[in-house]
């Protein structure tokens, strides 16, 4: 009893304590009202100003988000896509490299464009005064956008891909005048809509301090042997989709021994059933085998035709367009 009444005072008097703290500041604030009220101002007034200042002299990415990589996005009037794979950013020198796959729309197996009729034009937010942008074809469905001289803290970059070819379909050969001004309308308003425009701010860049300004020639070689590390992924992913297919032949197999077994001493007619089910699953399987020893011979032609490109290039012969300052 004795112990818990000294707790209750023991708490009084830290109270106690607190209520002498609080009115001896209290006090003290209202003699010095005037000048605890300015300095109060002053402290806001001072922050305020960090803020303008922090706003407008140190660069931040882009208010816009950036765009995520490998999602494609059409452009032109002919439903071509241009999917931004790689980005990579060295701040020592300011140089950037934005690396493009085009496809015909959602066809990523066909990877024979006219290149030269694909073009990227960009705009560099806080990029510097030096800054130059370059649009370089690397291969007959790939480009690389690279700037030069890009001010270590910019903000973001714009690119947006442009398709010169003409889609014959979509022009119109009008019966009159009211005919014609709807049409020109319609065509307007389609290619705003198709219009491929990537973000890209700097906070979401790759940093690589290694990355030099290459020519096209060297982009050129390092997208081909990309291309043949890429197919020798595809060669392994079948070896091993074969090794698999296999053994479910070798699955269904047993599935029939096993069965057969019990026909021996069963007259149920659906173990029949079951057998040749097993059976045409072993021959779904073999076409599949079939199918990955195909893709494997490609792969292999696909490569052979990379390493000979790559001897071309190395020789000074290329058969690509140019690339072209924006």
């Amino acid at each position: 009893m004795i112990a818990t009444v000294n707790f209750f005072k023991w708490i009084l008097d830290r109270f106690s304590w607190i209520n002498k703290s609080w009115h001896k500041f209290s006090h003290w604030f209202v003699e010095n009202q005037r000048k605890n009220l300015l300095r109060i101002f002053g402290f806001f007034v001072l922050v305020a100003v960090s803020s303008v200042i922090l706003v407008s002299v140190v660069p931040r990415p882009s208010n816009l988000p950036s765009t995520p990589l490998n999602t494609p996005k059409t452009f032109g009037n002919l439903n071509k896509s241009a999917t931004l794979t790689e980005s990579k950013f060295n701040p020592k020198n300011g140089v950037l490299q934005l690396y493009y796959t085009i496809n015909e729309g959602a066809d990523t197996k066909n990877t024979c464009l006219d290149i030269s009729q694909i073009s990227f034009t960009a705009i560099a937010d806080r990029g510097g005064k030096k800054v130059t942008a370059f649009y370089i074809p690397t291969s007959s469905n790939t480009m690389v956008v690279q700037f030069k001289n890009l001010n270590p803290k910019f903000n973001a970059v714009t690119i947006t891909a442009h398709d010169k070819g003409i889609n014959t379909a979509a022009v119109e050969a009008p019966s009159s005048y009211s005919s014609s001004s709807s049409s020109s309308l319609k065509n307007s308003n389609s290619v705003k809509a198709n219009e491929g425009k990537f973000i890209v701010n700097r906070d979401k860049l790759s940093l690589s301090n290694e990355l030099d300004f290459l020519n096209q020639s060297q982009l050129e070689i390092e997208e081909y042997h990309l291309k043949i590390a890429n197919q020798r992924n595809v060669i392994k992913l079948n070896e091993t989709a074969i090794t698999e297919y296999q053994k479910g032949i070798e699955q269904q197999n047993d599935l029939i021994k096993g069965i057969e077994k019990q026909q021996a001493n069963s007259t149920d007619d659906t173990l029949q059933n079951s057998i040749d089910n097993a059976r045409n699953t072993i021959t779904q399987i073999r076409s599949k085998i079939s199918d990955a020893q195909n893709n494997i011979s490609h792969s292999r032609e696909q490569i052979q035709d990379y390493i000979k490109t790559i001897s071309r290039v190395e020789n000074g012969h290329t058969q690509l367009p140019k690339g072209k300052k924006i």
